[in-house]
């Protein structure tokens, strides 16, 4: 079981990667863009949105990993650990070795997939089989990625994730700026991605010893148990990709290409706010995993309301700041062009995004505890309504009818499905869950998008720099409100903070 600096070392370091993975975009996209031009910028970003479907390859099992892996490391079996080890990786292999195929075809059908122009097809063509190559490697290594996350050892993975981004960073400019295009981006991806499936694998081996497994088919009992969790995990890996990667997609498909650059901008801000809520939500699930093998409910209840609170804090400023000011944002990082359409995809977007990120904590805590059945059926009903009513609207209003598509089916299923999930499979009241998962710590919120809305109409930002200070200066607003609404848990952390110095200060002095 992870202790609580441990979660937090965890959690920060998920946050510096994060952060990385946030700012080097940023500053990078407008490069990208810039050398590459909208429409082979547009052929980029479908390609690597296509050979993402091959992600579902994974068919769950990661997370199988991560459940079982954290279980037997809780209740000291490593026995069983290893099988769930070795079974993984013996699935894996197999994966990977159909996905080096599909690859391969993939490429050969991309170009007729979408309208790409005839002097950028047998880039799009490399691009694409590259990429797809970079996920074989991945299905194979990131077994060794989700036993560092059933052991807690997600300071390792943020450490291999901050190189990685860095590593890809530097290697784009050099490569933009000495005039390659496309077909060498997508080697350089791949040499990336097989780097750090390398490090991964070396980190894993050291930290954990019982990763040390022969190849080989797995017992009966072991296969049975892995394949029925990651199966109904793969429904929903299957529905998610539908979810945040289809859109794209369907732009390219009945717009242009060039139109999918002006939808990406909007979705990536989206993207990236989802990141910071992933990055701590992701320690839940072998926190939950461990509490549940512990018989310890209450605590698993607890880390569901307070996981729910501390997400939405987390995301919520930005998310008004994106709503608010989005479109300013927008024209300043990526030029006045995009401002206007990209602004009001992101705005749409973000209407939707508070309630996935709301319930972003109960669905993780379902995967670590092995009740996500239900999700499944209902994910496939979000990714269903998604793609229909994304297709029916791009046809009838053009490219916001994607965003509209997308958020309306994403708030139909958060508000129908989770509160009653949780109250059912987790022990949590509907009311409890609502009240003091998600409105009060919303309502902290208000003053802070009123603030937003405000500046925006009423205080120019000449550059990104004024911008950013903007927000520093308007935050206050939030931090006041949360510590008056929350006054007497920060008081109560504060004493536990205090007393866990003064044992530290007494054990180091005796």
């Amino acid at each position: 079981m992870a202790t609580t600096k441990r979660f937090a070392f965890n959690v920060v370091m998920n946050w510096l990667s994060m952060g990385v993975g946030m700012l080097v975009p940023f500053f990078l996209t407008p490069v990208v863009i810039h050398h590459l031009g909208a429409t082979a910028y547009g052929v980029w970003i479908l390609a690597v949105s296509t050979v993402a479907y091959l992600n579902l390859l994974d068919l769950g099992l990661r997370s199988a990993v991560i459940r079982y892996v954290s279980k037997a490391d809780a209740q000291g079996d490593i026995e069983e650990a290893q099988k769930a080890i070795g079974a993984a990786l013996w699935f894996r292999l197999l994966i990977a070795a159909g996905a080096v195929i599909l690859s391969m075809l993939l490429a050969v059908v991309f170009p007729h997939l979408f309208k790409v122009p005839a002097e950028l097809a047998r880039a799009a063509q490399i691009t694409v089989l590259f990429c797809a190559l970079g996920v074989a490697i991945t299905l194979v290594t990131g077994v060794y990625g989700a036993v560092l996350g059933a052991v807690h050892r997600f300071d390792v993975l943020s450490g291999v994730s901050v190189a990685q981004t860095l590593a890809r960073a530097g290697g784009v400019i050099l490569i933009l700026r000495s005039g390659h295009g496309l077909v060498t981006l997508a080697y350089w991806e791949f040499a990336i991605v097989f780097a750090t499936g390398l490090t991964t694998w070396i980190s894993a081996m050291k930290i954990y010893p019982a990763c040390r497994v022969r190849l080989g088919k797995p017992d009966f009992e072991t296969l049975k148990k892995i394949w029925s969790y990651s199966m109904t995990t793969f429904i929903i890996v299957i529905a998610v990709q539908v979810v945040f990667n289809t859109d794209n997609m369907v732009v390219g498909a009945f717009l242009s290409v060039g139109v999918v650059a002006f939808y990406s901008i909007g979705g990536s801000l989206v993207a990236y706010s989802r990141q910071i809520v992933s990055a701590m939500a992701t320690t839940f699930i072998p926190m939950a995993s461990g509490m549940e093998a512990s018989g310890k409910s209450g605590q698993l209840q607890r880390l569901l309301v307070r996981g729910t609170q501390a997400t939405l804090a987390l995301a919520l400023p930005i998310s008004l700041a994106l709503l608010f000011r989005g479109k300013t944002f927008i024209g300043l990082w990526m030029g006045p062009q995009y401002s206007e359409i990209s602004g009001n995809v992101l705005r749409i977007l973000m209407i939707s995004q508070f309630f996935g990120i709301a319930n972003t904590t109960a669905g993780q805590i379902a995967f670590g505890v092995e009740k996500h059945k239900a999700m499944a059926r209902w994910a496939i009903i979000e990714a269903g309504l998604n793609l229909g009513l994304s297709v029916l609207m791009v046809k009838a209003i053009g490219l916001y009818g994607v965003a509209w598509g997308t958020a309306i089916a994403t708030v139909l299923v958060h508000l129908i499905f989770w509160p009653r999930f949780v109250q059912r499979e987790l022990g949590v009241p509907i009311r409890t869950y609502i009240w003091d998962g998600w409105m009060k710590i919303t309502l902290c919120a208000i003053p802070y998008g009123f603030a937003c809305a405000y500046a925006d109409r009423h205080w120019h930002a000449g550059s990104i720099l004024v911008f950013f200070s903007q927000i520093l200066i308007t935050l206050p607003v939030y931090a006041i409100c949360v510590l008056l609404v929350f006054r007497n848990d920060v008081v109560k952390g504060w004493r536990m903070w205090r007393g866990s110095k003064q044992l530290d200060t007494q054990a180091s002095s005796a």
